[in-house]
Formats: structure tokens, C-alpha cells, sequence
């Protein structure tokens, strides 16, 4: 939020139903702040909570709509996105704890995500015991996506590595087909963290069976950190990216010293 922005508590209802509701300079205590509505706007704000809107609801005509501006989303230690799951648009937001910390789901229209800040995951254990998976963007298919001037890391260590058990960071922005293909995603001008513990820094989109061939994915003038394996990650920058898939274009992505960085299928 702008520096010097003066919070008063938020007394409003923790499910937004009201279209066009505005929520600005608040302090927001709800565990989720949901959203079933269109055209909300959150700006100027602290968020002790996840931000929520199931788009492909069975009572949602996909007409429910979000922006958060100039807001720090605090998704604190669970295992759940701190913004999820479609039609939003964030501008400047600082986005902290959950799992990922933005994430797009099948079903949605759009996702949008420009000059933010997505980091500093939340690493726990499911009730069967099994560490989380995270991430600092997953689109998990089926949805157009932009990414552009960000920075976008997934900087927790790995849990009970070697083991049947083993969690942690996927990776930084995270285009992974589970139910849906991945097709008009723009990545550009991102700054993507180094973590060992991520497996990739991204992942491409490219996926299996039905939801195979990634398509019209732009990955432009990213840049990559190089970590202390000069790799970014555990076993490189990129995977799942196929040039040869109508319309993915890989231009420009470069290491943050210098010399360009080759996608990978």
C-alpha cells in the first residue's frame, strides 16, 4: 500500500455479494475474504487473510469480477492460495503465505498480474502428513493469463527431502496443464527468484493426454536469477516449454548477469 496510508478496521461482510463494492485503506480481518460478485475493487489495503473467488461456481455465471490494487495479501500459515482462483487483475500487490501466491484455475476468463510482488510461501503439513506443494503463480489450465513486471519467487526449503514425503517449492510461475490446456499466456518482464529447493524456476505449459501442447504462450524478456547452482533452481531455469507449438514465442529471457536463457520441453 502507498506509504503513509492511514487503516481503519474493515466492518464489512467477510462474502462480498454487493456488485461494485470498493474496499479501500482497510485493514481486513476475515480468514477468507470471498467474492461472489462483479467488478469489486480492493485498494489501499492489509488483507490478515486469503482473497477468494470460485468463478466457476455452479451459482456464478462467470460474471463475478475483482481488482486489488496497492494491497498486501497476508494468507498466513495454511494450505490454501492467497488469491485464487480467476477474473481478478492485481496492480502492485504484496503477496505472502498459502501455498501459492496467486493462482488461476480452470473455467476462469482471465488472470492478471502486473507490477507484484508473489513470495514468501507458508510450508506445513497436510492432515495425512504430506508437505505442501508450492509455488509463486500456478495457472492450472484453461484459462488466458498475463504476467508482466514482476517479481515472482518461491524461496521456501525444501521438507524431508529424500523421502516419500518430500514438499516444497515447484517453482516461481508455475504453467502446469492439471485440468485444462495452458494457451494465450503472456510472461513478461519478470524477475524470477533463485531457490536450490524450487525444482524449476517455471514450468512451460507443455503436459500429457488430453491437455497436451501448450499453445500461444509468450515467455519476452524475463529475467532469470542464478541461485547458487548458477541454475536458478534444482534442475534448471525452464521445462515444458515446446518453441514448436503454435504461437510460443521465447525471446530475450536472460540471467540476471548476462547471457541468454534456452527453454527446455
Amino acid at each position: 500500500m502507498p506509504a503513509g496510508t492511514a487503516l481503519t478496521t474493515y466492518t464489512g461482510p467477510c462474502t462480498i455479494t454487493t456488485d461494485g463494492t470498493v474496499v479501500d485503506s482497510k485493514t481486513v480481518n476475515c480468514d477468507t475474504l470471498t467474492v461472489h460478485a462483479k467488478n469489486v475493487q480492493i485498494k489501499n489495503s492489509k488483507i490478515n487473510g486469503n482473497v477468494w473467488m470460485d468463478q466457476d461456481s455452479l451459482s456464478n455465471p462467470n460474471t463475478w469480477s475483482m481488482t486489488i490494487t496497492d494491497t498486501e495479501v497476508d494468507a498466513g500459515a495454511r494450505d490454501i492460495p492467497a488469491i485464487c482462483c480467476g477474473n481478478y487483475s492485481l496492480l502492485r500487490v504484496n503477496s505472502h503465505g498459502g501455498h501459492n501466491g496467486a493462482q488461476c484455475e480452470n473455467g476462469a476468463m482471465y488472470c492478471n498480474i502486473t507490477d507484484s510482488y508473489l513470495h514468501g510461501q507458508f510450508n506445513g503439513k497436510s492432515l495425512g502428513g504430506v508437505p505442501y506443494h508450492l509455488g509463486g503463480f500456478l495457472n492450472d489450465g484453461g484459462t488466458p493469463s498475463s504476467l508482466v513486471h514482476n517479481t515472482v519467487v518461491c524461496d521456501h526449503p525444501v521438507e524431508l527431502e529424500n523421502t516419500a514425503q518430500e514438499g516444497g517449492c515447484t517453482g516461481d510461475i508455475n504453467l502446469i496443464p492439471n485440468f485444462g490446456i495452458i494457451e494465450n499466456v503472456l510472461v513478461k518482464d519478470n524477475l524470477m527468484g533463485a531457490n536450490y529447493d524450487s525444482a524449476f524456476c517455471t514450468y512451460g505449459g507443455e503436459g500429457g493426454g488430453l491437455n497436451a501442447h501448450a499453445n500461444h504462450v509468450v515467455y519476452q524478456n524475463n529475467v532469470f536469477e542464478r541461485g547458487k547452482n548458477n541454475m536458478c533452481a534444482r534442475y534448471g531455469p525452464v521445462t515444458q516449454f515446446d518453441v514448436n507449438q503454435p504461437g510460443n514465442v521465447w525471446t530475450g529471457n536472460v540471467w540476471e548477469d548476462g547471457g541468454a536463457v534456452a527453454p527446455s520441453k
